[in-house]
């Protein structure tokens, strides 16, 4: 008797760089893959307004999990069949460049808008999250001019973002994107499809990808306390063109925390909750349950003013002239403040990228050490709150860039 053929084939190993886009028009129900132009990208005509995320730091990952429940029967002591209970779609990447319309995509509760030489995404009030197909597109390793393609109909941002403004390290955020049940497809496709072409894509009108390394930020930021925070019809930290600094007519008495060791990060990190139906292994829609924002450094100045501000129950005073002081105990509600992080752009040094969160409580307490070894420093976090009396979309804070 003959043996039976091993299927090896190096070729189908795949390996190569991944691209996500947001699709501007889903592939249909009677047509499930992408229609792609000549060059791998979406074709503009098939899909109008996708948009490319640019850059990633690392791998793109798709993955498709689902949840299977065994059928048992008393009568034997194993499984007779199985059902699938819940299937679960995702794509995830860690994103390069930190530009606030890509912010906007992966953060899910973020209001993207232009004007008066700046971007900003505003976040918090929204219940709604944004839905949209995602895509991931690789160049094949055996054959470049063929493809690896991974769809999910209809997507929810869950990530929120939180990156890092430090010397050492470029900023970046991780994009999480959960795929939803599209009731309208038929079954066994309503989620997303994987494929690979087998012949090269020709024609069709490419899309523009957003590759931007400008937009890879590094460098230190400084955390500032502004007395006077931005307003709800301008909501941006209005920045000296000439300090990058925050502008004195516009937060008069505004205080740096000092020198930071390390990097400083701001963070909004949203829950989001699915509905299900049991019709449906995966969920059918999707809303924003609460958001977490954050700004958080390690501080080395440890003067009793700025103590007293990372304390956020402590009062300043100097005594006589003679002592400066922070005493605390006995306070029954912590003040609110508004604070911001402002860094400069590496790629260009004249201009700002800020992080703000309109009301702030300091969460962490202070630690103050005496020690020969190292010198002291402390561990800040300020946790965001909603400004109720602010517009519904911006109620927490904002992310915004000179450009």
């Amino acid at each position: 008797m003959g043996g039976s053929a091993k299927n090896y084939a190096i070729t189908d190993i795949i390996q190569g760089p991944g691209d996500v886009w947001m699709i501007g028009t889903a592939p249909t129900d009677a047509n499930v893959r992408l229609t792609l132009a000549s060059d791998g990208t979406p074709d503009a005509t098939a899909h109008p307004g996708s948009y490319h995320m640019g850059l990633i730091q690392g791998a793109v990952s798709t993955a498709i999990k689902p949840k299977l429940s065994e059928i048992t029967a008393d009568q034997f002591d194993s499984a007779v069949d199985t059902r699938v209970t819940e299937l679960d779609g995702k794509i995830e990447a860690t994103m390069a460049q930190l530009e606030s319309q890509k912010i906007q995509w992966a953060l899910g509760m973020g209001t993207y808008s232009t004007g008066s030489g700046c971007k900003q995404v505003t976040f918090g009030g929204l219940l709604s999250v944004p839905k949209t197909c995602v895509a991931v597109i690789s160049p094949s390793r055996a054959n470049p001019g063929m493809y690896v393609v991974s769809v999910l109909y209809i997507a929810v941002p869950m990530g929120g973002f939180s990156f890092s403004m430090g010397r050492a390290k470029e900023a970046q955020y991780k994009a999480q994107f959960q795929g939803l049940t599209d009731l309208t497809r038929t079954p066994g496709q309503m989620t997303g499809v994987i494929y690979q072409t087998l012949v090269a894509p020709s024609g069709g009108t490419p899309t523009a990808k957003n590759y931007a390394v400008g937009e890879i930020y590094q460098g230190p930021a400084d955390l500032w306390y502004l007395p006077t925070p931005p307003t709800d019809s301008a909501q941006r930290v209005t920045i000296d063109a000439t300090t990058l600094t925050p502008d004195a007519t516009a937060h008069p008495a505004s205080v740096t925390l000092g020198l930071t060791e390390g990097a400083t990060t701001f963070m909004a990190s949203p829950k989001i909750d699915f509905i299900k139906a049991d019709q449906a292994d995966g969920p059918v829609d999707a809303y924003l349950g609460s958001i977490g924002a954050k700004i958080e450094a390690t501080m080395l100045e440890a003067s009793m003013d700025k103590l007293a501000r990372a304390l956020g129950v402590g009062n300043y005073s100097l005594s006589a002239g003679a002592y400066a002081q922070t005493t605390f105990g006995g306070t029954l509600v912590p003040p609110t403040l508004c604070l911001a992080a402002i860094g400069v752009k590496q790629s260009a040094p004249t201009k700002a990228v800020a992080g703000c969160l309109y009301r702030v409580n300091a969460a962490d307490g202070i630690t103050w050490m005496a020690s020969r070894a190292k010198p002291n420093a402390y561990k800040v976090t300020f946790s965001g709150q909603a400004d109720v009396t602010r517009t519904l979309g911006r109620t927490v804070g904002i992310f915004h860039e000179m450009i």
